[in-house]
C-alpha cells in the first residue's frame, strides 16, 4: 500500500506556499509505503506462525458467545495436548509460592499416554499463549456454568501451568498460575451460592 503525500513547498486549494517552488522539483513524488504488497508465499515462516495462528484465535474468541460447548471443550483437549504435560500434580494440591521447581516422573503404566502427549507438542510464544488464556479465562468464567467444559478447561490451565513451568516462562507462570487459582474458585461449591437468594429460616437475627 502507497500513499501520496503532498509537497507542501507546492501550493494547492488550500494553502498558499510562503517559498516559491523550483521548477526541478514539480514534478518529483512523495511517496510512502505503509504496507509491502501482499504477495502468496509457498512458505510461511517459523516466526509468523505463531502470529498467524494467534489471530485466528483471536477471531474464535471473539465468538466464543456463539461456539458451542462441545466446540470449547475440543479446544481445551487440543491445549493439553499442545503443552506436552499433564499436569496431574497440581490437581488436588493447592498453590504454594515455594513450588518452583516441577520434577518429572516416568512410570511404566502411562509410557503410552506420555508419548501420546509428546507428540503433539508445540511452540508456545506470547502471541500464541495469550489468546490460549483468554478463550479458558472464558470456558472457566463464562456465563455457561457446564461442568464438563469447567473441568476440561481447568485441565488445560494445569498443563499450561507445567509447560510454563518446564521452559522458566515468568509472563506464562504468572498468566497460568492466575488461571488455575480462578479454576479452583470456579469448582468451589461453596462459591455457587445464589446471594438473591433469600434465606428460609425460623431464627430472626436483630
Amino acid at each position: 500500500m502507497t500513499v501520496n503525500v503532498p509537497d507542501l513547498s507546492h501550493p494547492s486549494i488550500y494553502h498558499e506556499s510562503k517559498k516559491p517552488a523550483k521548477d526541478n522539483d514539480a514534478a518529483d513524488l512523495n511517496l510512502a509505503v505503509i504496507s509491502p504488497s501482499l504477495e502468496p508465499h509457498g512458505t510461511v515462516r517459523s516466526t509468523r506462525r505463531a502470529r498467524i495462528v494467534g489471530v485466528a484465535l483471536e477471531l474464535y474468541y471473539s465468538k466464543m458467545s456463539l461456539m458451542p460447548v462441545r466446540s470449547k471443550i475440543d479446544f481445551c483437549e487440543f491445549c493439553k495436548v499442545w503443552s506436552g504435560q499433564d499436569g496431574d500434580e497440581y490437581k488436588d494440591d493447592e498453590l504454594q509460592d515455594d513450588k518452583e521447581n516441577v520434577e518429572f516422573q516416568d512410570d511404566q503404566g502411562n509410557v503410552g499416554k506420555e508419548s501420546v502427549i509428546k507428540e503433539g507438542r508445540i511452540a508456545l510464544p506470547w502471541e500464541l499463549l495469550q489468546p490460549i488464556l483468554r478463550i479458558l479465562g472464558h470456558c472457566l468464567l463464562g456465563p455457561n456454568k457446564d461442568k464438563e467444559l469447567i473441568g476440561s478447561a481447568s485441565a488445560a490451565c494445569r498443563s499450561l501451568y507445567s509447560r510454563s513451568l518446564h521452559d522458566i516462562n515468568t509472563q506464562a507462570i504468572l498468566a497460568t498460575r492466575s488461571l488455575l487459582r480462578l479454576s479452583k474458585m470456579a469448582l468451589d461449591p461453596k462459591n455457587n451460592v445464589d446471594h438473591t437468594e433469600i434465606p428460609v429460616t425460623d431464627v430472626i437475627s436483630l
